[in-house]
């Protein structure tokens, strides 16, 4: 009868040998944790970027169209007089005619996630799209469209940085920095903002904490023409 017992109580510890205690358990957990935590940075950051470059890439797409369109339409980019017909009100007087000729086939390509407009769904694109479909504003002159004579630094196409925010002062005063201040209505916060040039160059420009806005140009351009532009409104 003492050997039945000895038995048992020799497997009841064996067999309570087999699992994880709970200590052991939290510090697995605590473990994967701080991997976790670790990791999540680069990928968020990694996400951030990979959104940054594809809004770069797309503003350039649009300023190259609007290049296309001036050089079929002597020498001016699309904006409210250009062209005769153009129906369209603030950036959907860019949209529209580059859309309407052919320029740009996909109307989305105006688009952006991540700011206050919203992404175009109908059909008749040329004549509809709307300012509120459109993630970007655009350099206008009095309606006339920028033209082949303004200079190559001059910003033709950046995302939205309406409502609240504050729209580039473009300035024909040599050394002068051309900058803008984003909101939630920009695609990217105020991350920053995407901007092509005449050039026909883009790039993404940080929004600096020190001057609290973003540097379109910066003082070592050399002036131009844009005396007389206005700005025609995006998105936002």
């Amino acid at each position: 009868m003492m050997l039945n017992v000895r038995f048992l109580f020799r497997t009841a510890r064996l067999s309570s040998r087999g699992g994880f205690t709970l200590v052991e358990l939290l510090v697995v957990i605590g473990i994967i944790a701080i991997l976790a935590g670790v990791a999540l940075g680069p990928i968020t950051n990694g996400i951030k970027k990979a959104k940054q470059n594809a809004g770069m890439q797309t503003v350039r797409t649009i300023a190259v169209s609007e290049f296309a369109f001036g050089n079929d339409n002597n020498g001016s980019y699309p904006d409210t007089n250009v062209p005769v017909a153009n129906t369209g009100s603030g950036a959907a007087a860019v949209a529209q005619p580059l859309i309407a000729g052919g320029y740009c086939s996909d109307p989305t390509i105006f688009y952006i996630s991540g700011g206050t407009a919203t992404k175009y769904s109908g059909s008749t694109a040329a004549t509809s799209i709307a300012a509120t479909n459109i993630s970007f504003d655009f350099t206008g002159n009095t309606g006339s469209g920028v033209s082949s004579n303004f200079p190559d630094q001059c910003p033709v196409a950046w995302s939205s940085v309406a409502v609240g925010g504050t729209e580039p002062t473009l300035t024909t005063a040599a050394g002068s920095a051309i900058t803008a201040v984003p909101t939630a209505a920009n695609p990217f916060g105020l991350g920053g903002i995407a901007v092509a040039y005449k050039s026909n160059s883009a790039k993404f420009v940080l929004y600096s904490t020190v001057t609290s806005n973003c540097t379109l140009v910066d003082t070592s351009w050399a002036g131009g023409n844009p005396a007389t532009v206005s700005v025609l409104k995006g998105g936002g």
